[in-house]
């Protein structure tokens, strides 16, 4: 049940940040940037990606109760997590930071976009990888969706 609604949640998310990626794409074509705005919709990404580890993190205390005596591959992929969701978070209020600046330190609009792409490709290989390890570690019955 908990994986389903992570996958839910994770299709959700997914579609915010190709709305996101989209309007910069609308934004560049424009020829006009949006540093400030950027800055802004990436803190409401922010928000949702906090709630979004939360229930990561409560997946991987869930699986950990499936392995009483303890597995190396769980407590791996839960420290692995863990530690990847801080430097996404971190990752992202550095960036969020300089868009917000009164002169942002990018050369220009497309260098700033790429570096949002990069941070968005970061936390899509994330997921990727976390999904992975989910389904090869949880009992089958908690997969099903």
């Amino acid at each position: 049940m908990l994986f389903s609604h992570w996958k839910q949640e994770h299709s959700s998310l997914q579609r915010e940040l190709d709305a996101f990626r989209d309007w910069t794409s609308n934004v560049a074509e424009q020829q006009t940037p949006e540093f400030i705005e950027s800055a802004s919709r990436l803190r409401q990404i922010r928000d949702r990606l906090v709630d979004h580890f939360v229930r990561e993190d409560q997946i991987g205390r869930e699986l950990r109760s499936h392995y009483p005596k303890g597995s190396v591959e769980v407590e791996a992929s839960y420290r692995q997590a863990c530690q990847d969701h801080e430097e996404l978070l971190s990752e992202l209020d550095d960036l969020a930071g300089r868009l917000d600046q009164v002169e942002p330190p990018f050369e220009s609009w497309p260098d700033a976009v790429h570096e949002v792409t990069l941070f968005i490709d970061r936390f899509e290989e994330h997921e990727e990888s976390e999904a992975e390890h989910i389904l090869w570690l949880a009992p089958r019955e908690d997969t099903a969706v």
